[in-house]
């Protein structure tokens, strides 16, 4: 087990204020994070680069991956409904790649006619709607091949409203086969990129502390339900957050899908959540680990009392760690 302090969080992607054009170019660009221009919050910036990466996805298997940014899944992006959000996309790849994100935004954005060549830049502009768990991942066909190889990541939109506190966590779902990439049977099913990454590294939770996930799916299996022990759970369908939430012992996401999850726990416990049928026995299996609190924590940054806790940089630290990436 890889023992982690929940605070020592990783800036992959910042955010940033630009205006620019949506442009295929030349570019000899390297991926860089960007900052916040506080003259103009409005406008968030990312850099997403296409690249070959080799990382490990179990102590076991190392592969090949096509990644945004070097990890399986890319980077999270965040931003507020309303936002405009501007992302530069660099393929460094030898083959044609493009960034399709769920959401609202006009078909000259939509990322999958718009066909980014090796070695070119395009540039996405759009606003920031509905407000909920989206993503974004290649649509260069076969689709199935480019978002297994690795091109996929969470695009979070909050409401203009803030949401009430709660410890927050991104699970993306994801497989992998190393023999056959189209193969509708694959060998290895996980979260985060890593096979069995929160059952040997739990989620930490505390007792009736509200956690909040956005669960995206980007595995290229049927549906299968994903359930969390010891609780019912409110969901909201589709991850969209004008959907009214509905109580649920399990519920299931198709491929390109996502929900939202909310629970609490009054007993301290190990709490298993798994998708239920085959992906749990190839590495889709995680716990929470919810542990009484104890004097000295900080509302806000240790626990979430009135004040929100984001993971998700902890996570994303974890699965760079774990999957041991290189840069070809």
């Amino acid at each position: 087990m890889i023992s982690f302090s929940f605070f020592a969080l990783s800036d992959s992607l910042e955010n940033k204020s630009v205006a620019s054009k949506a442009v295929i170019s030349n570019t000899n660009q390297t991926s860089t994070a960007t900052k916040t221009n506080q003259t103009n919050p409005n406008t968030k910036e990312f850099t997403l680069v296409a690249k070959e990466t080799m990382l490990d996805i179990s102590p076991s298997k190392k592969i090949k991956a096509w990644t945004y940014n070097g990890t399986i899944p890319g980077p999270t992006l965040r931003v507020t409904e309303g936002d405009k959000v501007i992302v530069h996309f660099i393929n460094e790849l030898d083959l044609p790649h493009t960034i399709h994100f769920h959401g609202g935004h006009n078909g000259t954005m939509d990322g999958v006619f718009e066909i980014v060549p090796p070695n070119k830049t395009f540039t996405y502009e759009f606003t920031a709607a509905p407000s909920g768990a989206l993503m974004y991942h290649c649509h260069v066909m076969p689709v199935v091949e480019h978002v297994r190889m690795g091109l996929y990541g969470a695009f979070i939109v909050d409401p203009k409203t803030p949401l009430p506190p709660a410890k927050e966590f991104v699970i993306v779902f994801g497989d992998y086969d190393t023999k056959d990439i189209h193969t509708s049977d694959p060998e290895s099913a996980f979260y985060n990129g890593y096979e069995n990454i929160y059952y040997d590294n739990p989620l930490p939770v505390y007792t009736n502390e509200t956690v909040r996930v956005y669960m995206i799916n980007l595995s290229q299996l049927p549906a299968y339900g994903y359930h969390i022990h010891g609780t019912l759970f409110k969901t909201w369908i589709s991850g969209i957050w004008m959907n009214d939430p509905v109580h649920t012992q399990t519920y299931a996401t198709s491929s390109g899908d996502a929900a939202i999850f909310e629970m609490e726990w009054p007993w301290e416990g190990k709490y298993v959540f798994h998708q239920h049928g085959i992906p749990e026995d190839r590495g889709a299996m995680g716990f929470f680990n919810v542990t009484q609190p104890v004097p000295g924590l900080i509302d806000g940054k240790d626990i979430a009392i009135s004040k929100p806790v984001s993971m998700i940089d902890w996570q994303e630290n974890l699965t760079k760690v774990l999957q041991n990436a290189t840069i070809d």
